[in-house]
């Protein structure tokens, strides 16, 4: 089966990283494009913050003794903004290796992990899935499974599972 599309979920972790590895691997024999996809819950939005600093001084003349006077000046606030959607775009470029030359786009989306990840793949007509997965079993894989073992149900096309171990190296 040849694919002209490959799906790769991230949450920038090294399970992911390791499963895209393996998904570039698929592209580049398949000659296929690479969406790499980041998924965020539905009500991130941009966080602003408000820095300020130590009270200034302002010099003025005073006409009465004649000389200068230091009246202290409220600081004025810096407004620094975080954009968690930029950040995420930041990163999914970020680990695409320049050694890949094949198509590849990066994309952000909102909403339940699973649910999300399936809806992408639709959108974008992606014809194999790769997620990354750690080796659980047993009650931990009933707990923690839950977002890949949907996918695997409700996806449109192929799901590779890469089971990820911190003892493996490429």
């Amino acid at each position: 089966m040849a694919f002209t599309h490959v799906l790769v979920p991230t949450d920038f972790s090294e399970v992911a990283q390791h499963a895209l590895h393996y998904a570039l691997e698929e592209a580049t024999l398949h000659h296929a494009k690479v969406t790499l996809l980041h998924v965020l819950p539905v009500h991130t939005g941009t966080d602003v913050y408000f820095i300020t600093g130590f009270p200034g001084t302002q010099s003025h003349f005073d006409p009465v003794l004649g000389g200068r006077l230091s009246i202290p000046t409220p600081p004025r606030p810096t407004m620094v903004l975080y954009d968690h959607n930029e950040e995420a775009l930041t990163q999914l470029r970020d680990l695409m290796p320049g050694s890949f030359h094949g198509v590849w786009e990066v994309e952000v989306a909102f909403g339940p992990l699973a649910d999300t990840i399936v809806r992408v793949a639709h959108k974008c007509d992606a014809d194999l899935i790769v997620m990354g997965t750690h080796k659980r079993t047993g009650l931990q894989h009933v707990l923690l499974g839950g977002a890949a073992d949907k996918v695997i149900r409700l996806a449109p096309c192929p799901v590779l599972m890469v089971r990820y171990d911190a003892h493996e190296v490429f």
